[in-house]
């Protein structure tokens, strides 16, 4: 049955919850305990947006304080010092957060590992400096008193159980929101942009807007948390929002697991509670707090509630082989496929049963006598002293497979990239149907029909085969982020459209009877074959192949010929890079021949074969 509007999957355990949250204060009698719940719940929200950020885009930030100080103090501001109303309070830190946020994701999202957290830790020292020397409008280090409590109406959130209730349920709702995001087409690709950006980007997903999407979201949060805490405790001081605010808020991140909403709550309220348990030890407090965080970090890296689900229910939580494990099982067969062909994909693996029913271009129909589809007009490219490409051009029609050959650095895969807008020419021209893609980037790229599969199998490992075959479908969805936050009916309704596409590309590569299975389970050969079927769900006018036969089996290499030959019938035109020269003079309509960047040849298979520059390149011999 549908889910409701605004409900999400896991709308069990948010019910059990929200009861546990509900019935909690009714045992407590102690006020100083529902003020460490109050905390808890501040703490949870500002985790539930950095673990979005850090868990999905992976993007890691040791800022986040600042915001939840911005959100405090811009707030404390508005309607203590300005006199505005409380909505009008909210509303100005809210937007003047997210902008600042924005300001900053633009340029800090395009660096990458230590310089972006060096950059958000910057960021956070700049904030608290400001805090202490803005005295007229923050208080400086003496701290803003006098902040009005929140109140709904008439009704004033005076007490520490009435707060509790209230900031319970705007984090439940938050976590509402972000579970339905995670489980959304732009929550998987969230995700397949943590896992491999490269990848996400040729499947058109546009990476560098949804990191500054995701890490503005997460400084909402921090913002909204803020302005409730500043609201709760009526007075604030810049110490609040320090830069071990911020490490403490990562932990919590790491501790519970990386890219779990739920572990990110697990670990927030072990890190809360922690210090309080451990008080008793007084002088070995700080000694016995780093110990038990350093032993939860080294001996559970996942965190703790992954490392959990998978005792308690291994058969549906396996761990992802490390590459190393994968390589000492491959190496175990001998280089050996994990089943034969027919064994992998099903019986009736005849010419007959191959057929591409899902490919339904109006353009199809084999290979066409008309303008050529893609022009590539002397491309060139140089690496400092290491002229990668000088003055390349070739043409690929509609329905021909053009193969791209030559030795070892020739240039074959960095020609690739430049098409798919990987990497930018210095000179030169690349036009899809007349249109130039010079200046687009990889995913404007992939969305006006350009698909690509990769020298090395590029799969999602935290994905099953059908959720991999999702991605492939991003660009064909259109729903943003308030429908997929708010799960409406439209995006509902373009859920299911999409998982039936993919579940029947899936039918016609003989893989939906594995559409639900972890993606390690597929032997090479598969996951080879999916990355095909996920390019052409972008349905592309010219598919960019990089060596798909390599490290196949010779039978398993016939079977992916004869699909690639099935494309040319459905009318896409094929960029081949390949070594195995059986394939090329095979499948290949025409052969350029690379040789250190320079095209030393062109024309038929049989005629480059005999081509005597060729040979030589071949070969390091010359012929008279």
């Amino acid at each position: 049955m549908s889910r409701l509007f605004f409900v999400p999957k896991d709308w069990r355990a948010i019910l059990l919850l929200a009861i546990c949250v509900g019935t909690l204060p009714l045992g407590l009698e102690n006020d100083y305990f529902m003020l460490i719940l109050n905390v808890l719940a501040l703490n949870a929200l500002v985790v539930l947006g950095l673990n979005l950020l850090i868990g999905s885009t992976g993007q890691v930030s040791i800022g986040h304080a600042a915001f939840y100080g911005l959100g405090a103090y811009l707030s404390a501001i508005a309607g203590t010092s300005w006199q505005w109303p409380l909505p009008g309070a909210f509303a100005f830190a809210i937007i003047l957060v997210a902008a600042v946020s924005l300001l900053l994701a633009l340029p800090t999202l395009r660096l990458e590992g230590n310089y972006l957290v060096m950059a958000t830790l910057g960021f956070n020292i700049i904030v608290t400096i400001l805090f202490n020397q803005m005295e007229p409008l923050t208080g400086g280090p003496s701290g803003f008193p006098g902040i009005p409590r929140l109140s709904l109406g008439s009704f004033v959130l005076s007490t520490d159980r009435r707060f509790y209730y209230f900031i319970w349920a705007v984090f439940l709702a938050a976590f509402c929101l972000t579970l339905n995001l995670n489980d959304s087409r732009l929550g998987r690709a969230f995700k397949a942009i943590h896992e491999n950006d490269l990848a996400a980007q040729a499947l058109g997903i546009p990476s560098f807007r949804y990191k500054v999407v995701a890490f503005v979201l997460s400084a909402v949060y921090a913002a909204l948390a803020g302005f409730c805490y500043a609201h709760y405790v009526t007075f604030i001081s810049p110490k609040t929002f320090d830069i071990f605010y911020s490490v403490q808020l990562v932990t919590m991140v790491v501790v519970g697991g990386m890219g779990s909403l739920w572990g990110g709550l697990a670990g927030t309220v072990l890190l809360t509670f922690l210090p309080e348990l451990l008080r008793h030890f007084e002088d070995f407090y700080v000694l016995t707090y780093g110990l038990i965080l350093m032993g939860v970090l080294v001996f559970c890296p996942q965190g703790l509630v992954p490392v959990f689900l998978s005792v308690r229910w291994p058969s549906t939580w396996r761990k992802r082989p490390s590459l190393a494990a994968r390589a000492s099982s491959d190496s175990s067969r001998g280089g050996e496929p994990a089943s034969s062909p027919s064994q992998a994909l099903g019986s009736g693996m005849s010419e007959s049963a191959l057929s591409l029913r899902c490919l339904k271009d109006p353009h199809a129909g084999g290979r066409s006598d008309a303008a050529a589809l893609l022009r590539l007009r002397k491309v060139t490219l140089g690496f400092g002293g290491l002229q990668a490409l000088q003055s390349v051009s070739m043409e690929v029609g509609q329905g021909e497979i053009v193969a791209l050959i030559g030795p070892n650095g020739a240039g074959k895969t960095t020609l690739l990239n430049i098409i798919s807008g990987l990497l930018k020419p210095q000179h030169g021209e690349v036009l899809l149907e007349e249109k130039s893609l010079l200046g687009l980037s990889p995913h404007e790229i992939a969305a006006c029909g350009i698909g690509r599969t990769f020298q090395s199998v590029q799969m999602y490992h935290q994905f099953s085969v059908l959720e991999n075959m999702l991605v492939g479908f991003h660009v064909q969805g259109d729903s943003g982020f308030l429908a997929a936050c708010l799960h409406m009916p439209g995006e509902r309704r373009e859920e299911a459209l999409l998982r039936e596409r993919a579940s029947d590309l899936l039918q016609d590569f003989h893989m939906d009877a594995k559409a639900h299975q972890p993606v390690q389970h597929l032997s090479l050969l598969e996951q080879k074959l999916l990355e095909m079927a996920r390019a052409l769900a972008l349905r592309p006018r010219i598919l960019l192949m990089d060596e798909p036969v390599g490290g196949l089996h010779p039978r398993e290499s016939e079977l992916l010929v004869r699909y690639i030959t099935l494309l040319r019938q459905h009318g896409i035109g094929i960029v081949l890079v390949e070594h195995d020269m059986n394939v090329v003079m095979r499948v290949a309509d025409r052969v350029v021949v690379l040789q250190h960047g320079f095209r030393i040849a062109t024309g038929t298979p049989k005629e480059v074969q005999q081509d005597p520059r060729v040979i030589a390149a071949y070969l390091g011999v010359k012929r008279s």
